[in-house]
């Protein structure tokens, strides 16, 4: 990248990056739409209950409600795989509003659980897309500076979301709750309208001097940004052209950070993190909580700090001292919860002494989640891939993460009747002791690293005399 830097400072001037900070907050737009998406059942759930609701499911009914929309999430990941590259990354972004819109309003006049099932499948279908879409966008138009910072906000702007949409729920019926969450869209559409294009989509597809226009645009005149265009354009030019064929995904570059990739989502999801949002108010009343709506809105608030902290820090701690943090904490935290479960069922006065333990343990877990867990694979999956195989993979880790969304909040009452609500903790516990080992061996460092250095160091990865070095250099 061909920057002026003052010869004094030897600072990039950061005030040729306002414009790269707008872009991402309209894309992130639609991450807070993701969350609130993502929160609505926790609240509105609990509201269907009310004497006076139009609509009072059953147990499994509700259950249903809180997974379906993983279903559709499983969909849209795939079909945002081929949207990307067909219609950009700003394009399929704005494109997926219309049926988003469509979702809320099923919900909003809902009087059957079938029209709830519908608009929660539909809105799911959207979510897939965004999740898929709206990294790599983050990804393409950042600097390797503010790579870090950007790519993790998506993680923050969707628990924001979850925070705005529980504290709505607070006030609103679970009806009227489907209102501001289609309102919103309509305002992040119209913020996408004023910004470009990803500059590697553009290239890709041969328009080089609207690639050029959107590097003006995102990093302002301090940057040569014809230089870096055709940097980018040779880049793409190295790359093989046509349909990415079965000998291309198994060479290492494409498959190593595939199953990296895999792996990553597998251990957000199974160390129950979405089991436990999709049922902060009914875990909290289980547990014997005075007021399990508020903890729940306390609960959010930790993981909209806790999500920033880690954005801000992303880039000077590294990816896998965050992971490890949150894999470490997320065990601990789930440990002392079913713990306190376990001892809670035979001791009626201990569950009232400590009540306090659930919610603090639960701030923890999501504290150490948010740290690690929650933001980082969505940025490392885009950052261990190439652009061609981008769409590919990140479609099919999203398709794949949201799969196992849809088995861990599915099976989770069954769980509770089982193995009890500890067993189920103790099962989580598990898994986030198993997904240090696999940040330590197995994951490489990410960190202030471009694009082109990772990719080289999985192309190196058989070569026995480069492995070692290059994992010196990559830890």
């Amino acid at each position: 990248m061909n920057v002026n830097v003052d010869p004094k400072t030897e600072e990039i001037p950061r005030h040729g990056f306002r414009k790269m900070y707008l872009a991402a907050m309209a894309a992130l737009s639609f991450a807070v739409a993701t969350g609130m998406a993502c929160g609505y059942s926790a609240s509105a759930t609990a509201d269907m209950k009310r004497q006076s609701s139009p609509v009072k499911p059953n147990p499994a009914q509700i259950a249903w409600i809180g997974s379906i929309m993983a279903l559709g999430a499983v969909l849209g990941g795939i079909v945002a795989g081929l949207l990307c590259n067909k219609l950009g990354r700003k394009g399929t972004l704005m494109l997926s509003s219309l049926p988003f819109i469509i979702g809320w309003l099923f919900i909003a006049y809902a009087d059957h659980v079938v029209y709830i099932y519908l608009g929660r499948f539909i809105t799911g279908s959207c979510v897939g897309i965004t999740c898929v879409t709206a990294p790599p966008y983050l990804v393409e138009i950042s600097t390797p500076e503010v790579r870090g910072l950007l790519g993790a906000s998506f993680q923050l702007f969707i628990v924001l979301g979850v925070l705005i949409v529980n504290g709505l729920g607070a006030t609103l019926s679970w009806e009227w709750l489907a209102v501001p969450s289609a309102a919103f869209l309509i305002l992040a559409v119209c913020c996408m309208l004023f910004v470009p294009e990803s500059p590697r989509w553009l290239i890709g597809k041969g328009g080089y001097q609207e690639a050029v226009a959107a590097v003006t645009f995102l990093q302002g005149d301090h940057v040569d940004a014809s230089a870096e265009c055709v940097a980018i354009d040779e880049d793409l030019r190295n790359q093989p052209k046509g349909s990415i064929s079965i000998k291309e995904v198994m060479k290492p570059d494409t498959i190593i950070p595939a199953l990296l990739s895999f792996a990553l989502v597998f251990f957000q999801q199974s160390t129950g993190s979405n089991a436990i949002l999709f049922y902060t108010v009914d875990i909290f009343t289980a547990a014997g909580s005075s007021d399990a709506n508020m903890s729940t809105i306390i609960i959010d608030a930790v993981l909209v700090i806790a999500t920033a902290i880690s954005s801000g820090i992303m880039d000077k701690a590294g990816r896998k001292s965050l992971l490890l943090i949150s894999g470490i904490g997320m065990a601990i935290s789930l440990f002392v919860l079913g713990t306190y479960d376990y001892v809670s069922e035979s001791n009626a006065s201990f569950k009232s002494d400590y009540e306090w333990i659930p919610l603090a343990s639960l701030i923890v877990y999501i504290t150490a989640f948010s740290l690690g867990f929650g933001p980082i694979p969505w940025l490392m999956m885009a950052e261990m891939t190439t652009i061609r195989t981008r769409s590919l993979i990140c479609g099919a880790a999203t398709a794949l993460c949201w799969a196992f969304v849809f088995i861990v909040t599915k099976t989770f009452q069954a769980l509770e009747v089982s193995i009890h609500d500890y067993g189920a903790y103790f099962l989580y516990a598990g898994f986030s002791v198993l997904s240090c080992f696999f940040t330590i061996f197995c994951l490489p460092e990410t960190k202030g690293k471009q694009t082109e250095e990772i990719q080289q160091y999985f192309l190196s990865y058989y070569k026995k005399e480069d492995v070692q070095n290059k994992y010196k250099e990559m830890s």
